[in-house]
């Protein structure tokens, strides 16, 4: 009799538990029924009847969605400053005295004097947080004429975003071996190479972090690069100028031909004290072999 109760009973739980999922069901599928017609209508809202690619179609739900990815764009600025010969040391001490005092760092300072065959030479190469990057640009169009001034830009962002998620994801694992390393029960063998994933782990930390400031220099500072370059007389800018260089070439080659010339011949002095005595040697020898050959 129990058991007929209890059979009973198992079939009474089955029949309500179906029931259940039928209404589930149904609800889940009254719910995504208005899905098709919607996105239908969004499509052809979007694409107005002409055919797009799946980008074209994507943009505007990612606006409506509120996404906003921050961008990290690395921006470069290359100039050419023309000043003349004599003001060319002052001019190039001038911006560097400048750009320091605006807080840049930089990474390349270099100038060159003039020689009886190149003019005067100096550049620089720093980067500026960006809201001094006009204050240094006004400043050194005081100094000289800017001939010159290209700009480049940069996308970093698939970098920086990669780089952060690794770094949090090596996070995450160097918190769970440090906690594995304070488990009492783990056996020797099993601390040592925990110990020995910590360390790789920290290593590739450590590697990752660097990589992450040098991003944040290129993407959070301004790269400026300028030549400063001597403004050229009217003597060198004359219709005579050609010939003159012409000339100054001439004598140029003229010296580089001699001094290969004395560069070979002490070359050759080593092997020309070694060779003339063996050649006489060999001569001697020859000539005594022969006047034997003709005595018999």
């Amino acid at each position: 009799m129990k058991q007929r109760w209890w059979i009973l009973y198992s079939v009474i739980i089955v029949s309500m538990l179906a029931a259940c999922g039928q209404q589930e069901s149904a609800s889940v599928a009254d719910s995504a029924s208005p899905a098709p017609a919607s996105a239908k209508m969004v499509a052809e809202r979007v694409l107005g009847g002409a055919a797009q690619s799946m980008t074209e179609l994507s943009e505007p739900v990612a606006a409506q969605s509120g996404l906003d990815v921050k961008k990290y764009v690395a921006l470069r600025h290359h100039l050419n400053v023309e000043v003349p010969a004599a003001t060319m040391q002052a001019s190039f001490e001038a911006a560097v005295q400048h750009c320091e005092a605006l807080r840049c760092q930089i990474l390349n300072a270099s100038i060159q004097r003039a020689t009886d065959y190149s003019p005067p030479y100096a550049n620089l190469s720093a980067r500026i947080p960006p809201r001094n990057v006009a204050i240094f640009m006004a400043g050194l169009a005081k100094s000289g004429e800017i001939v010159q001034h290209g700009r480049e830009t940069e996308d970093k962002t698939n970098q920086v975003v990669d780089t952060e998620a690794r770094i949090k994801n090596l996070t995450e694992l160097r918190d769970r071996l440090r906690l594995m390393l304070n488990d009492k029960a783990a056996q020797f063998k099993d601390i040592i190479e925990v110990e020995r994933e910590l360390a790789n782990t920290q290593s590739q930390l450590d590697s990752l972090a660097s990589i992450r400031k040098l991003l944040a220099l290129e993407t959070e500072l301004v790269a400026v690069n300028i030549d400063f370059t001597a403004k050229q007389g009217i003597t060198e800018q004359g219709f005579f100028a050609p010939v003159a260089q012409a000339l100054r070439d001439a004598g140029r080659v003229m010296m580089e031909s001699l001094a290969t010339l004395i560069s070979f011949i002490a070359s050759a002095i080593p092997w020309l004290l070694i060779g003339i005595p063996l050649l006489l040697l060999l001569r001697v020898c020859w000539l005594a072999v022969r006047k034997k050959l003709l005595n018999r």
